[in-house]
């Protein structure tokens, strides 16, 4: 925590009740991108528990729902000439992030280093996909990557995988209608948040199907979309979305029991194209 925001984050989440122990053994070996932050009762890392997102302009930051702030890690220096287009977080504060390219990277967090990984853009019909973790089992310490996509967002139905992350080889669970960018949490969900002109809506996606096990509609953020991110904390959701007539993000807070826009925070200079959290953030905010 090198910060004084994030200090006054993790001073209010000491009240949270969290997420899952984290992927891995307790022994102290410096597996995953990031095994250095600091390691809370729950065995996540307090960088674990953040929100990450990613702006056009490569640059990635972390997101504070609490206090509505952004924080600025860096630029990334990833080897491309794509912008970003989607981004997952992992147990390790490790962020894999999906270019417009189809090509996927993985990033530490704090030192912003980026590695290509083997993924093959196009694999299985997957050119552009959202993604997110959700724990195996509410409660769990270990998670899966879901992945959903296919040509791009035009598409009609999208492809929901899942995505192992030794083999990087999709496994498709079923179909989703329209086209979702993904968030998980430690309770075992996968939801999705469907950006649409006319009928725009998050839902809870049934991760052997794709198929919906709830529905909020969100008219209020009904609009040609342009840049749009998903994640979710603490019990809400936070959407991250800019229309075609609009210039940055606005960030839009949605209660997770009920569905209803509790709050709205603009960007003014952001447009942020990819957002993730890692199954460690807290479920719940006490």
């Amino acid at each position: 925590m090198r910060d004084t925001i994030t200090k006054l984050v993790w001073l209010t989440l000491s009240l949270a009740a969290c997420g899952a122990p984290t992927r891995g053994d307790d022994d102290g070996d410096d597996d995953g991108p990031n095994p250095d932050g600091p390691i809370s009762g729950d065995n996540c890392s307090d960088e674990a528990k953040l929100i990450y997102v990613v702006d056009e302009g490569n640059v990635l930051s972390t997101y504070d729902p609490i206090s509505k702030a952004f924080t600025d890690k860096g630029p990334l220096n990833c080897p491309t000439a794509a912008s970003p287009f989607s981004m997952g977080i992992d147990r390790n504060a490790g962020a894999w992030i999906l270019f417009s390219s189809g090509e996927l990277f993985q990033v530490d967090t704090e030192s912003l280093a980026c590695t290509p990984t083997s993924w093959q853009p196009g694999k299985n019909g997957l050119a552009v996909y959202g993604m997110g973790f959700s724990t195996d089992t509410a409660g769990g310490s270990t998670d899966t990557l879901y992945i959903a996509g296919g040509v791009g967002p035009a598409d009609p139905t999208s492809k929901l995988n899942t995505l192992n992350l030794s083999t990087l080889a999709p496994t498709q669970v079923g179909t989703v209608n329209d086209w979702p960018e993904l968030t998980g949490t430690g309770d075992a969900e996968l939801w999705g948040f469907f950006p649409s002109s006319t009928s725009p809506r998050i839902e809870k996606i049934d991760k052997t199907s794709g198929g919906t096990q709830q529905n909020f509609p969100l008219p209020a953020l009904a609009g040609e979309p342009a840049a749009w991110a998903f994640a979710f904390f603490g019990g809400d959701f936070h959407v991250f979305l800019m229309k075609d007539f609009e210039f940055s993000t606005t960030v839009y807070q949605v209660n997770g029991q009920t569905g209803a826009i509790t709050g709205s925070t603009p960007t003014s200079t952001r447009v942020i194209v990819g957002a993730g959290v890692s199954t460690c953030a807290p479920t719940v905010i006490l």
